[in-house]
C-alpha cells in the first residue's frame, strides 16, 4: 500500500517546525516521505558562495527533516556543508548569525542530524577545527563525506539557495 503523504498538510498539524517560505527541494523530500520503506539515509549536500546562505537553508533543513522524522522516526539524516556558507557556523560568528547556531543546535540535539563540515575548506579559510562548535564534525574533505553517504545507500539531496 502506498502512503501518499502531503507534507504541507502535515505541517499544518502542530508538528514544532515552523514553514519556511521557499520549499525548493520539497518534491525529493516528499519522494522520500512517499516511499513504501525508508532509505538507507538521507544527506543534504550545501554549496553556496553566500556566507549568510545558511540563514535561508537552516529552516529548511528543520522542517525537512522534521517532516521525515514524522514519516520515519528512526531514519539517519546527515548535512555535509562545504562552501562559503560554512563561515556562519564558527563560534566566533555566533552573534552575527544566531539563528542559524540555533537552527544548528535543534537539528543536532533535538533530531539527531551529523553536521559535516569540510576540513579543507576551513582551512583555506584559516579556521580551525576548533573555531567550530562542539556539534560540527569536521571532515577532512566534504566531497569525500558524500561519497562515503552514496556507498551506504544514503539519498543525496543538493540544497538550493533561493531568495
Amino acid at each position: 500500500m502506498l502512503l501518499m503523504f502531503d507534507p504541507l498538510a502535515a505541517a499544518a498539524s502542530d508538528n514544532g517546525a515552523e514553514i519556511p517560505d521557499e520549499l525548493p527541494e520539497l518534491e525529493q523530500v516528499s519522494a522520500v516521505i512517499n516511499a513504501d520503506e525508508a532509505p538507507s539515509g538521507v544527506v543534504f549536500v550545501v554549496y553556496e558562495y553566500d556566507e549568510s546562505a545558511l540563514t535561508w537553508i537552516m529552516p529548511r533543513l528543520v522542517y525537512y527533516v522534521t517532516l521525515m522524522h514524522q514519516r520515519f522516526p528512526d531514519l539517519p539524516v546527515a548535512v555535509v556543508s562545504h562552501g562559503d556558507e560554512m563561515l556562519s557556523l564558527t563560534k566566533e560568528n555566533a552573534e552575527i548569525y544566531p539563528e542559524v547556531h540555533f537552527d544548528l543546535e535543534t537539528l543536532v540535539k533535538e533530531l539527531d542530524v551529523v553536521f559535516h563540515v569540510c576540513g579543507s575548506f576551513a582551512a583555506l579559510n584559516d579556521i580551525a577545527e576548533s573555531d567550530f562548535p562542539d556539534v560540527i564534525d569536521v571532515v577532512p574533505f566534504g566531497p569525500a563525506q558524500v561519497s562515503d553517504y552514496r556507498s551506504l545507500d544514503y539519498q543525496v539531496i543538493d540544497v538550493e539557495l533561493s531568495l
